[in-house]
């Protein structure tokens, strides 16, 4: 018996129990299992900085263009009142070319002179700019409007053979075309 109880000891020395390799098995899991979430949590910090810079983007990218269209707005609503002077200066076009052969009918003329240089003084500082297109200039659609086509001397076809009105620019919008007459082609 004694015999018996050594070699049992013996064997239960060099025997590892079942429970204890079970242990280690568990504890490899678990620490499997605890790197998972972690890799898990830092992916989706990844993917989330990601959204966050391209949500930054967006942001920047419509505040920029937020203020380009208030800038473009502000610029078509100036012009559009702008546009309101192109004819009273065009009337004071018309007074001023009447010849005054009186000394009343000149002082009247000078003085509408003044209030029309005033007035284009005024429509400049507002960054209107006046067209005058000349004669044999080339005919440019964007700021000329062809009234009639007349043939001219010297003047090759296609170029403008007389103007009736000039016309009128705001920041690079035209507010109205001089009205010209081209020489046809």
């Amino acid at each position: 018996m004694n015999e018996q109880a050594r070699e049992h000891e013996t064997d239960d020395v060099n025997e590892i129990p079942a429970d204890e390799s079970i242990d280690e098995s568990a504890i490899e899991e678990q620490a499997a299992e605890e790197l998972d979430p972690l890799a898990e949590l830092q992916k989706e910090r990844d993917e989330l900085y990601a959204r966050l810079q391209r949500v930054s983007a967006d942001y920047q990218n419509f505040m920029r263009r937020s203020e380009t269209n208030l800038v473009d707005s502000i610029h078509l609503a100036s012009g559009d009142v702008l546009k309101r002077f192109v004819p009273v200066m065009d009337h004071f076009d018309t007074a001023l070319g009447v010849e005054a052969n009186s000394d009343d009918a000149k002082a009247l003329h000078d003085g509408f002179r003044i209030v029309r240089d005033e007035l284009m003084k005024v429509l400049q500082q507002a960054g209107v700019e006046r067209l005058d297109p000349q004669v044999g200039e080339p005919f440019d659609p964007h700021c000329h409007e062809a009234m009639l086509q007349q043939p001219a001397e010297g003047v090759e076809p296609g170029c403008i053979a007389q103007v009736f009105q000039p016309g009128y620019v705001y920041k690079n919008r035209t507010l109205r075309a001089a009205k010209v007459a081209v020489v046809p082609e």
